[in-house]
């Protein structure tokens, strides 16, 4: 049926990012979760697995499908040429490969654009690391996933032991895909736009209905109510024009990766000795070393610009079972000149608290709508006045296993997306693994930043000793 081969629309925040990425090549929008496995899996097992998760998550065999104006209105839909082989490959790196050439493959990877008429995601297996070790790379559009979506998915293709569950639920069957004409596409699209239309319309109904009977019986909560929501839209939907750091100001299409890692259970004892969240100590560290960063230069920012993923899963009408994104970016300034890295955290907790009681972060998907009328070289502009994005992933905390192999290590590489500087923390069996991704013109000392960001993290972990 031609309602079924045209597939879904892109909504909101999936759309938006998807739009941005396909029109500004400083916007590139790729996840790439990298695991170190202690051995090389089984082969066929391993493609195994991924043909099964492809089956479990059907935006893994779909589609973007473009309407009469291009890349304005994409959709997914299952891709009726769909093959796994074209998605997963395998080699081995050169006699006496290291960490160093695993970085340098995951960033061509990353950089690597996708085919945009196949399926948005990739994954690498590459042996020959040392100790016997191999890397397994899922590189995946952030249209499609965003953090927390990759470790649903990842958890889908992975297992508790080597041995492989008989008790793991059957896949369902194969969808099969069909040619689609732009007719067809218009066609959707139009339907789709008439029923967000109406939508949108019976939300304002219901939402004027609600103001209107809240007016009669509390005027002034009202007042305070209208004026709450349109100060938070306002807030959310500022303009910048530039970053705030004095130093991180060029913006490239390329960027450096950078791991570290450490135990998971001296950042949570630090934010639990001041009574705040992992979440607080995690970006206290990162600012700590930003802070040793611009002093390394002889220079001082009064604030930093970060961007903050903030998870609308459990909130009622999200998409937390589905590869899909659920968040809404707080985007904020955060002191950090003369601040101590206590101070940070208390600060950190006080900004991320606040926007998530901001009402603009559950109007995420609508707002990302209205960027469509909004040039893209505008919102790249605005992207690129951040200075750091910062976002903390819960992993599973017990050992899990790719075909056979062990799971030692993940590092979550994410593209700068606009930012100078990205840094991701993914919690996996007591350790806290955090990728760290520096635009090429804004950082052209990779590694000093990453010296200071390590002394940062090393900063956070003192604080329980210092009650």
């Amino acid at each position: 049926m031609v309602t079924e081969s045209v597939g879904k629309q892109l909504r909101g925040w999936d759309a938006a990012t998807f739009r941005t990425a396909s029109g500004d090549p400083t916007m590139r929008s790729t996840v790439v979760a990298m695991a170190i496995l202690d051995s090389a899996p089984d082969w066929n097992r391993l493609r195994s697995r991924l043909e099964r998760l492809t089956l479990f998550v059907p935006e893994l065999r779909m589609r973007p499908l473009y309407g009469t104006v291009g890349f304005s209105v994409p959709r997914l839909s299952i891709d009726p040429d769909f093959d796994l082989d074209f998605h997963v490959r395998r080699y081995r790196l050169p006699e006496g490969g290291g960490w160093n050439d695993l970085l340098s493959d995951a960033r061509r990877i990353s950089l690597g654009d996708f085919d945009h008429n196949r399926p948005l995601w990739e994954a690498t297996l590459i042996e020959g690391l040392p100790n016997g070790h191999s890397a397994f790379l899922l590189k995946l559009h952030h249209s499609i996933a965003d953090g927390a979506a990759t470790v649903m998915i990842a958890l889908t293709l992975f297992e508790l032991g080597a041995d492989t569950n008989p008790d793991e639920p059957l896949p369902p069957d194969a969808p099969v895909g069909a040619d689609v004409s732009w007719q067809d596409v218009f066609v959707a699209n139009s339907m789709d736009n008439l029923a967000r239309i109406a939508d949108g319309a019976r939300g304002l109904l219901g939402t004027a209905f609600r103001l209107a009977k809240t007016s009669l019986t509390d005027p002034a909560m009202a007042y305070e109510k209208t004026v709450e929501t349109i100060g938070s839209i306002t807030r959310a939907a500022t303009v910048y024009d530039a970053p705030l750091s004095p130093i991180l100001t060029a913006r490239g299409t390329t960027y450096t990766f950078g791991t570290l890692e450490f135990p998971f259970a001296d950042i949570r004892a630090a934010a639990k000795s001041r009574d705040l969240s992992v979440n607080d100590a995690f970006m206290a560290a990162v600012m700590t070393g930003m802070q040793a960063y611009h002093t390394r230069h002889g220079s001082s920012a009064e604030s930093l610009r970060v961007n903050v993923p903030i998870s609308l899963r459990g909130d009622a009408g999200d998409r937390s079972g589905q590869a899909a994104n659920a968040v809404a970016i707080a985007r904020f300034p955060m002191q950090v000149a003369g601040k101590s890295t206590v101070e940070l955290m208390q600060q950190a907790h006080e900004l991320v608290d606040k926007w998530k009681r901001e009402p603009a972060m559950r109007l995420a998907d609508p707002l990302a709508e209205v960027s469509w009328f909004v040039p893209v070289p505008m919102l790249a502009s605005v992207a690129r006045a951040s200075d750091i994005t910062t976002s903390n992933v819960p992993g599973p905390p017990i050992p899990i296993y790719l075909a056979g192999s062990r799971m030692i290590a993940v590092y979550p590489l994410v593209a700068t997306i606009g930012a100078a500087v990205n840094v991701t923390m993914v919690t996996y069996d007591s350790k806290a693994f955090i990728g760290v991704s520096t635009d090429d013109r804004a950082i052209d000392d990779h590694v000093d930043l990453m010296h200071d960001l390590r002394a940062g993290f090393h900063a956070v972990t003192l604080v329980g000793d210092t009650l």
